[in-house]
């Protein structure tokens, strides 16, 4: 699997796209997205595809120098899971 995760400092939050490629024979059947410990995203993706790309606009708190971690867990038809994180800190 391939993840790209982008991420922008929104007004309030976090604006994050999360976009998911299936490599091989994989396929995408289930996402959950994790933000700071809370779980923003659980999509079934039925039927299973080999793209997922979901956006959360404003997802989170945000402020100077606060630590976010990011974590997408993507499972397969067969139940396999692949996992990315992807860790920040709030500017301003």
């Amino acid at each position: 699997m391939k993840f790209t995760i982008q991420r922008n400092r929104a007004i309030a939050g976090n604006d994050i796209t999360v976009g998911i490629e299936a490599e091989g024979n994989e396929v995408i059947a289930h996402v959950t997205t994790n933000l700071d410990g809370f779980d923003i995203g659980d999509d079934e993706v039925d039927p299973p595809s080999v793209s997922f790309e979901r956006q959360f606009l404003q997802a989170g708190d945000a402020s100077p120098h606060l630590e976010h971690r990011l974590v997408v867990t993507v499972t397969d038809s067969q139940g396999n899971a692949k996992s990315a994180a992807r860790l920040w800190q709030d500017v301003s």
